[in-house]
């Protein structure tokens, strides 16, 4: 074939230097993580072994495709392409129909991103794969002839696989600019022995005139004679010449900006290793976490202002109950009438508990205080109300608690427990009682509540009361004998009901000093 087939470029592994600074950002980001862990639970000799050991093999790794792109970057490659194949000054011979796969990607730069050319990596009948990437430092002079080799390549495979007409070859430097490729080759090495390589600040120069084009075309190697430098074409000279200033511009508005964005750039590249340094360095100067602080302080505090209402409630007089139950651990309480949300992570939960009881206590108790009843180490609260449920002058409150028979496990065989169902019932004349019971918003109605107590095993029915909500002995026994009566008058049995009195309303710490469980009634 004629001299136009013989293509020159210099090659690259941009491949390899992608790969390279993944595993670097990657393998940083592993280590900043996962050395701080293993610092909180091994000993400190074990984490120092540890992290040398793995820092070792992640600059091992680094070095190693440091070393591949090194080797290959700015390597010449002469292409020399004939109707069978081609042959490569790197990798030999190939021949076309010896080309099981191709795929054609595209390089562009990190920070140079208005400079990509294609990339072609071809996979052979003996399992090789080639990778052929264009050096970034000669994109001006080798653009031309290496996208004529990837295209050239390219219409080559299609004609044998689909057995289309022969496309016509993409012109490259030799045709355009009429040079001999042995000379170009022979200068270029001149170029780069010498270290006169093209760089970014040849390019970045002011505007020159048209005629400083020339000249930098003159610069390139010698031509093959007088002759084919003045038969040019004039048209792809001025095609040229167009091509070049606008990558001189390209180039000058690339260099403004990043002078602009480059401390930015600069700082988002010095992020990660100064956390890593950090960390590395004195690990202790850092938390693992940020819930540390909370972890350590919450159980603490929730004691101090477990201590506080603990006080609180003693304070408030004696607490009643009546019911049908005889258990020696069921216990009428009170608890402060506020609404905790809890999101799932018991630090929190625990802190936020302590905060809203302390707020309650420094508020002067104004929400007021709701009664619950302590049974089989759960704590069945009453409803939540958002009026405050402070004592009134002549006004009593009762609280009535339905609470599943103790041993009946309905949530093996249904998937879902029984829930305690409780509701209260204010008054002020005694005789009214019966009344606010039938009014009393609850979620089943007395009927269904009277049939579910004439069952075996019959629920525990409660109802409390304290000296807090203006409850007395005489008071609470009167009341009682309303409720009897309008239970009786339902169909509830009553004869193996009783009345306690206990001294505070406080919660009873369980023997096993296991925690309650605490269930809010509907």
């Amino acid at each position: 074939m004629s001299s136009p087939d013989i293509l020159y470029y210099h090659h690259d592994r941009v491949d390899l230097r992608g790969v390279a600074w993944l595993v670097a950002i990657v393998g940083l980001a592993v280590l900043a993580i996962a050395l701080p862990i293993i610092h909180k639970h091994t000993s400190e000799p074990a984490t120092l072994t540890i992290g040398v050991i793995a820092v070792a093999i992640w600059l091992t790794v680094l070095a190693v495709y440091g070393w591949h792109i090194r080797r290959a970057r700015g390597r010449a490659d002469t292409i020399t392409i004939d109707g069978s194949g081609f042959v490569s000054h790197l990798f030999g011979r190939v021949d076309f129909s010896d080309i099981e796969s191709h795929a054609v990607g595209r390089d562009v730069g990190l920070f140079r991103w208005e400079r990509s050319a294609p990339s072609l990596r071809l996979t052979l009948a003996d399992q090789r794969r080639l990778c052929f990437h264009l050096d970034a430092r000669h994109y001006c002079e080798d653009l031309l002839d290496y996208v004529a080799f990837v295209d050239t390549v390219r219409a080559r495979i299609k004609v044998l696989s689909d057995g289309a007409s022969p496309a016509p070859l993409v012109l490259g430097c030799a045709v355009v600019f009429a040079d001999s490729p042995a000379d170009r080759q022979h200068a270029a090495k001149a170029a780069t022995s010498e270290g006169d390589t093209v760089t970014h600040a040849d390019v970045d120069q002011e505007p020159v005139p048209q005629a400083s084009f020339n000249d930098t075309v003159s610069q390139r190697p010698d031509r093959a004679s007088d002759d084919q430098t003045t038969a040019r074409d004039d048209a792809q000279g001025a095609t040229a010449g167009l091509m070049s200033r606008a990558n001189q511009q390209a180039d000058r508005r690339f260099k403004h900006q990043m002078t602009r964005h480059s401390k930015w750039a600069a700082l988002a590249m010095m992020l990660l290793p100064l956390s890593y340094a950090i960390r590395s360095c004195d690990m202790s100067g850092l938390k693992s976490g940020p819930l540390d602080d909370v972890a350590e302080h919450a159980p603490a505090a929730f004691e101090r202002s477990r201590n506080l209402i603990q006080r609180a409630v003693a304070e408030k007089g004696p607490v009643y109950l009546w019911s049908n139950t005889q258990e020696g651990t069921v216990k009428p309480v009170l608890v402060p009438n506020i609404k905790i949300h809890g999101i799932g992570i018991d630090s929190l939960d625990t802190m936020n508990t302590a905060g809203k009881v302390l707020d309650f206590i420094v508020n002067d108790e104004a929400e007021g205080y709701r009664m619950g009843v302590q049974h089989d180490a759960t704590l069945s609260l009453s409803r939540y109300s958002k009026i405050s449920l402070r004592p009134v002058e002549g006004e009593k409150i009762l609280f009535f608690f339905l609470v599943p028979p103790k041993g009946v496990d309905t949530e093996s065989r249904t998937g879902r427990a029984l829930p305690d169902i409780s509701w209260r019932v204010s008054y002020r004349n005694i005789n009214n009682i019966s009344q606010q019971i039938d009014l009393a918003d609850r979620r089943l109605p007395m009927t269904l509540i009277a049939r579910w107590s004439q069952m075996t095993p019959a629920p525990r029915i409660m109802v409390a009361a304290s000296r807090y909500h203006g409850m007395t002995d005489a008071a609470f026994d009167a009341a009682v004998t309303q409720v009897k009566a309008d239970f009786e008058r339902r169909g509830i049995d009553t004869s193996n009901f009783e009345t306690r009195r206990f001294d505070t309303g406080t919660v009873r710490q369980p023997d096993d000093d296991s925690n309650l469980r605490s269930t809010e009634g509907p």
